[in-house]
């Protein structure tokens, strides 16, 4: 009997008060996923961002001193990303990425859907760029194909996986923007099957550095019909 009036008198607080949340970067109370202060310190909402990678810029321009010397991605409509991959931020993509935590961007929606609109054109589908299967296999999950989920969800926009990734390449971050290129050329295909693809879509990443893995996606969606790609990921550099 005491056991069931503890039960009832726990449910019957969870009826009266509101559960405490808190930032997901700093740990501090907070209404938001993503606390105001951290908004700044990693978000920088009213910075803009390169579109040709995605990168925060400093100043108002609309492209970094890179992609304005053509060392940049090309073939991209537009890229966005949502904050600077740095500190807490960075810490808590790779918490997602490599400790098995994909659950935690449905935390994030709040804050990633508002960015998306604000940012990007309506697509016809959201698009996630993919993984090779053993690495598939050995991570357990795609956390690109979990974000562009989502944002599909939440929006109601068509959700395709489109591509299949068909070389198992070397770690992008430890080349060169040539050697980047050629790890990833004919590293892409759309998968069998797929002949109608929509027109106008939303390429989905985490994180994204040069830009030559969503480059060489859009190359590969626009050789099969796609008219406009953009691209969305949650971090990325900021020009000094």
């Amino acid at each position: 009997m005491v056991d069931l009036f503890l039960k009832l008198k726990e449910n019957a607080a969870l009826l009266w008060y509101e559960k405490t949340t808190y930032c997901l970067l700093c740990g501090n109370v907070s209404e938001e996923p993503v606390c105001l202060i951290c908004q700044q310190a990693y978000f920088f909402p009213n910075l803009p961002r390169c579109g040709s990678c995605g990168k925060i810029l400093a100043e108002t321009k609309t492209r970094c001193r890179n992609c304005e010397t053509g060392k940049g991605p090309e073939g991209l409509d537009k890229v966005t990303c949502l904050g600077y991959y740095k500190g807490a931020w960075k810490e808590l993509v790779q918490q997602i990425k490599y400790k098995g935590q994909p659950y935690l961007i449905a935390s994030l929606a709040e804050v990633i859907i508002p960015w998306v609109i604000r940012c990007l054109p309506p697509p016809d589908a959201v698009v996630p760029v993919p993984m090779h299967p053993d690495r598939l296999s050995q991570r357990g999950f795609n956390q690109a194909e979990a974000l562009a989920s989502i944002i599909s969800r939440q929006l109601a926009i068509p959700y395709q996986n489109l591509l299949d990734r068909m070389k198992d390449t070397i770690p992008q971050t430890t080349l060169g923007r040539r050697q980047r290129l050629r790890n990833l050329r004919d590293a892409f295909s759309v998968k069998p099957g797929y002949s109608d693809l929509r027109e106008i879509v939303w390429l989905v990443d985490d994180v994204v550095t040069t830009g030559s893995t969503l480059e060489e996606c859009a190359g590969v969606l626009k050789k099969n019909g796609v008219k406009k790609v953009y691209a969305f990921c949650l971090g990325a550099g900021k020009e000094e």
